[in-house]
């Protein structure tokens, strides 16, 4: 007799439905930050977009901490800035990449590192410099430390990274390779931090974790039909998660994000110029040409195209 198999989108419903239950339960039973800190934080701003995710762009605000472990995420400084658009109505999206030194009147503190605004005030803080700075608001506020990307790509892991230059990270297990890489959590995170031997300093580290970022993404959406990969990757995640989002807000919005190709990913980073302040090294960063990069992304649908 001939076996009666269910048909593929079927079981791939299913299992979707299985993760959001998963995710629930998680939720619950796993201590929050308040107990442990945080490894994680996920912040929706004033005028978040809904998760539905039927149209138009949202922009996510992607941090990196330096925060060691034993501190939660937000006391470290901005390692890493990305605002991330997703455009829905077309699948594309954009990277845009503010460099950590960038000098910046952060709102309510004075001029200062853009990388400062995470300790003095959180997210949302961040979230205001970068809109002063290129004229785009958040939706939402992604941040993670060392503990908590190195778990994440563990999860989900190796990750396939492509990297333009064969170097030796100072912190890294092993040396990074020209061309394609896979990485566990350990080498991707030295991977992303590196900078000193890299040509162009800081703006090759901000290269390869664009690289890194699409490396994570094709890993996502390569492993989204294997078995027990993404309850895997949940439980992993919700591990020191902290955020206002109700579980299935947050499931919606996972979901949305593994959507887009890596083919239909583009990356920039804002420019400036080098630069000495108060003895520490910054960069200085022309207003106008920030706010041309967040003009023709926001208002003239650059998205499709690119951005800057």
């Amino acid at each position: 007799m001939r076996r009666r198999t269910t048909p593929r989108p079927a079981r791939r419903l299913a299992r979707r439905v299985a993760q959001s239950l998963l995710v629930v339960l998680a939720l619950v039973a796993v201590p929050d930050s308040a107990v442990h800190p945080a490894s994680y934080s996920l912040v929706a701003l004033a005028d978040a977009k809904a998760v539905d995710f039927d149209d138009g762009i949202v922009w996510f605000l992607v941090l990196g901490s330096d925060a060691r472990d034993g501190e939660d995420v937000t006391d470290g400084r901005a390692d890493a800035i990305e605002l991330v658009g997703l455009d829905f109505d077309t699948g594309r999206a954009a990277a845009v990449a503010v460099p950590r030194d960038t000098w910046i009147d952060i709102p309510g503190h004075g001029f200062g590192r853009i990388n400062a605004a995470l300790p003095l005030g959180g997210p949302e803080l961040v979230a205001d410099a970068v809109e002063s700075l290129v004229g785009i608001t958040p939706d939402y506020v992604f941040t993670t430390g060392f503990e908590g990307f190195v778990s994440m790509v563990d999860s989900i892991g190796p990750v396939p990274v492509v990297s333009r230059f064969a170097f030796q990270p100072p912190d890294g297990p092993v040396p990074v390779r020209r061309g394609l890489n896979r990485m566990d959590g350990e080498e991707a995170l030295a991977f992303a931090r590196a900078r000193v031997p890299l040509p162009r300093s800081d703006f090759d580290r901000i290269a390869n974790q664009h690289s890194l970022m699409k490396g994570i993404l094709r890993a996502l959406r390569g492993g989204e039909d294997t078995e027990g990969f993404i309850e895997r990757g949940s439980l992993a995640a919700l591990r020191g998660f902290e955020t206002d989002l109700d579980p299935v807000d947050l499931y919606r919005l996972a979901q949305a994000v593994t959507t887009f190709r890596v083919s239909q990913v583009t990356t920039c980073a804002i420019i400036g110029a080098p630069r000495i302040e108060g003895g520490a090294d910054v960069l200085y960063v022309d207003p106008e040409l920030a706010r041309r990069v967040g003009r023709d992304i926001r208002d003239d649908a650059r998205i499709d195209q690119g951005c800057g």
